[in-house]
């Protein structure tokens, strides 16, 4: 149960009642958007070790301070950790299929969650994450900021929107890589230092989405690691090398590139010089 020593500490989650905490997440899986979390979460949702709530994204960390109206459901932690819990029928099925596949029962030894809006959760939101479960893991992608940012774009101005390219126009793609959010996505020293400041030694896991075409095998198994569960390879799926959610193959178009370039020039040299991440 949650002490009062918790409570006391809470800024944005609000606990109304009593609530069980053996059901709060024991890893979150964060973005930002475009970076491979939903690759991420759908190869590891079917191992048998692994709990991950559906759906995919709950939001329910991202949204407590903007109250989101597209996002915004509950700031009560009861709310939120309904989604922590197999239904019979879902249990039955996650039990049938590791069945079938790996020959073992359906057993989760950790809980998770994966929301790419996460990444960019400002540090006193972090706090309240870190309050609720002190030892709590976090699984961070990261990709080229400009291939993330023109990736973002195709999907929330053209496939979400059911348009076209020549349909968006050169105003819509401008505002929208300089709106403040995207601005953050692209912010991975600022994400780093908000996460690792506060996670415990070792709980940050730094995932690269250009690992997904080139190792996805090993990037699998590094995170199963990561997480405690048995890594092998008999819980890779056959699809592992299959692209998820994918937009539509559009080059950048070099004006929009040469923006790009400039909105993250710092960001870029800081990724080379911090972390050793660079790209052609």
């Amino acid at each position: 149960m949650v002490s009062d020593d918790v409570r006391r500490k809470l800024r944005w989650v609000k606990i109304d009642g009593e609530v069980d905490l053996a059901r709060f997440p024991d890893f979150l899986i964060v973005g930002p958007q475009r970076t491979g979390t939903t690759w991420l979460h759908a190869h590891l949702r079917y191992h048998p070790q692994i709990f991950l709530s559906e759906p995919k994204e709950l939001f329910f960390f991202s949204s407590l301070k903007t109250r989101d109206p597209k996002r915004f459901v509950s700031d009560d932690l009861g709310w939120y950790l309904r989604f922590f819990r197999d239904p019979a029928w879902r249990w039955a099925a996650k039990t049938g299929l590791s069945l079938w596949k790996q020959r073992q029962l359906y057993r989760p030894l950790v809980r998770g969650e994966a929301t790419a809006s996460y990444a960019t959760l400002d540090p006193d939101v972090i706090a309240d994450i870190v309050a609720l479960n002190p030892r709590v893991k976090v699984l961070w992608m990261v990709r080229n900021p400009i291939e993330r940012a023109w990736s973002h774009a195709k999907k929330d101005l053209v496939r979400n929107r059911k348009r076209r390219f020549d349909e968006v126009s050169e105003d819509e793609f401008r505002a929208f890589f300089r709106d403040p959010y995207q601005l953050a996505c692209g912010r991975y020293g600022t994400q780093y230092d908000n996460w690792s400041a506060q996670l415990e030694a070792g709980n940050l896991f730094v995932g690269r989405f250009d690992d997904i075409a080139t190792r996805p095998e090993d990037l699998m198994l590094d995170a199963m690691r990561f997480l405690g569960v048995h890594a092998d390879r008999q819980y890779l799926d056959r699809t592992v090398r299959s692209p998820v959610n994918p937009t539509e193959t559009q080059a950048i178009p070099p004006q929009y590139r040469l923006l790009l370039e400039e909105l993250f020039m710092n960001d870029l040299r800081e990724l080379k010089g911090r972390f050793g991440l660079s790209w052609p």
